[in-house]
């Protein structure tokens, strides 16, 4: 897991070799008047979901993990809480992995929980639990999708 703001996004060019189209999109786009959906960049090897996700608690934001990608996930409209929890302490799944939407959901709470704060991202790498979008009110961000065989 990475914690930094995006002006320091270009010294992690090193986590894949489409990191430069990554840096692209962010210096050559408004984020503020992103619509949802999701925006190829190349294929289905580099993608961004731009989400709007309902409030929710702690108890309410499911563990999950990937295999195939990496996310950059980053918040736009407010701050976001997430929680983090190492690979080695994930719980038990609650379902299988499903292999269309790379996702497994675990049970329980992660161990660390971080305030992630508008300008700012995160690097959740595969195998990695996390539980985003704990907002009070709910919030708009986006994910950047990174295969990690690329």
């Amino acid at each position: 897991m990475i914690l930094d703001t995006l002006d320091n996004l270009e010294k992690y060019g090193y986590m894949s070799p489409l990191m430069d189209k990554v840096m692209e999109f962010f210096r050559n786009t408004d984020l503020s008047n992103l619509e949802t959906g999701r925006i190829a960049l190349q294929g289905d090897d580099l993608f961004v979901n731009v989400n709007r996700q309902g409030a929710q608690t702690r108890d309410e934001a499911p563990i999950e993990a990937h295999k195939e990608y990496i996310d950059i996930q980053v918040p736009i409209s407010c701050d976001e809480e997430m929680g983090f929890i190492a690979d080695a302490f994930m719980p038990a799944p609650v379902k299988p992995y499903n292999v269309d939407r790379d996702v497994t959901f675990y049970s329980g709470l992660c161990d660390t929980y971080l305030n992630v704060r508008k300008g700012m991202f995160v690097v959740f790498f595969p195998g990695e639990g996390h539980a985003p979008a704990i907002t009070p009110d709910g919030i708009l961000k986006l994910i950047v999708k990174i295969r990690k065989s690329c």
